[in-house]
């Protein structure tokens, strides 16, 4: 984005910095402010004018004045309405083409897609995203398509911290939990125990949304930090298999717990669930990940072991020896090309999900 004028700061940015610093619960400050999921959404996104009533919410539970709040709004939609329309210019095309998917005009565009403003959708969605695409990907997906998925996601994660179901993020809890929840993959449905995992996430501050391949145009994976203090992660069923899902799965979660994640990564996978960028230079911490996941579901015993493996045999003796998912172990043979990506497929579960 050109640099010609000056990034404007929304309410929201402060509301949510003073939220993290005075260590506030994300759902009793919405009780506090005394608004609803819908309403306090709209606050977080700029959508509702600060009134004298919620300015004296806010200088109660947050600090400041209360002319501090109500000019803060004012200056930010002064501000906004210059903003916007040298955003417009700019990106008319992408702004046009957004309004169309979503079936609304530009001017209700960003209480549609439920944004603070047009230069922060842009920043967002079309420029910060890391797109790390597979070596064998074929297709590059609409940006447009791509952004309004990752938004209705993304909304549907704000209402589950809003209610109050997911805890502030903490990489030492994620880290200590990373056990647990590997255990749940020797389970072979994985529908059994898809709710235990996503309260283990949500225990741990991860937003976890499991969503249909078609829905997310082919993606496997994404990570990102949502409203400051949370971490969202989607997976996919591109593959339709518990070994993609558990090796998609751990490493996004391993995004969370060693990087800062300062863009959203988009992660599209080859069948051998490697992941590389022709577009970005992160490849070290897309290395990092996928060693963090070897590490949690494979000791060294291990790894020597399935080097060695050559038949069906050998695969459900080391499975059964080390109490370890026999799917797990025949996608790291393909991963690590010790046999045909043909072989042992017998041993995945199918998994779907549904929207």
């Amino acid at each position: 984005m050109n640099n010609d004028f000056e990034i404007i700061s929304p309410p929201s940015e402060t509301i949510l910095r003073r939220v993290s610093d005075l260590n506030i619960d994300l759902r009793l400050f919405r009780e506090s402010l005394g608004l609803d999921k819908s309403t306090f959404a709209r606050l977080i996104h700029d959508q509702l004018e600060v009134d004298d009533r919620l300015a004296y919410k806010l200088s109660e539970l947050l600090g400041g004045s209360e002319v501090f709040w109500t000019n803060r709004y004012i200056n930010y939609s002064t501000e906004l309405c210059v903003s916007n329309k040298q955003v417009y210019e700019q990106y008319k095309s992408t702004l046009d083409e957004l309004c169309e998917v979503r079936q609304t005009d530009l001017s209700d565009l960003l209480n549609d897609f439920q944004y603070s403003s047009l230069e922060h959708l842009i920043l967002d969605y079309f420029e910060s995203p890391i797109i790390l695409y597979s070596r064998t990907q074929r297709f590059e997906p609409s940006p447009i398509k791509l952004a309004n998925w990752i938004r209705e996601c993304e909304k549907e994660a704000e209402n589950l911290i809003y209610s109050g179901d997911v805890n502030r993020f903490s990489s030492d809890v994620l880290h200590n939990a990373i056990a647990e929840l590997v255990s749940y993959s020797k389970v072979n449905r994985l529908e059994n125990v898809l709710s235990r995992i996503q309260r283990v996430c949500f225990d741990c501050g991860v937003v976890l949304l499991c969503k249909p391949s078609e829905s997310g145009y082919g993606i496997s994976g994404l990570t990102k930090v949502i409203l400051k203090n949370y971490r969202l992660v989607i997976v996919t069923d591109r593959y339709k298999n518990n070994a993609a899902f558990w090796f998609t799965l751990l490493h996004e979660l391993a995004h969370c717990i060693l990087h800062n994640l300062r863009f959203p990564l988009v992660h599209y996978s080859d069948d051998q669930f490697h992941l590389a960028s022709l577009k970005t230079n992160n490849i070290f911490e897309e290395d990092e990940a996928n060693q963090f996941v070897e590490s949690v579901l494979f000791s060294e015993e291990v790894k020597s072991e399935i080097k060695n493996c050559h038949n069906y045999k050998n695969l459900i003796r080391i499975a059964v020896k080390y109490d370890i998912s026999a799917s797990l172990i025949a996608a790291q043979i393909h991963r690590e090309k010790i046999a045909p990506y043909s072989w042992y497929r017998k041993v995945y579960r199918k998994v779907v999900f549904k929207e």
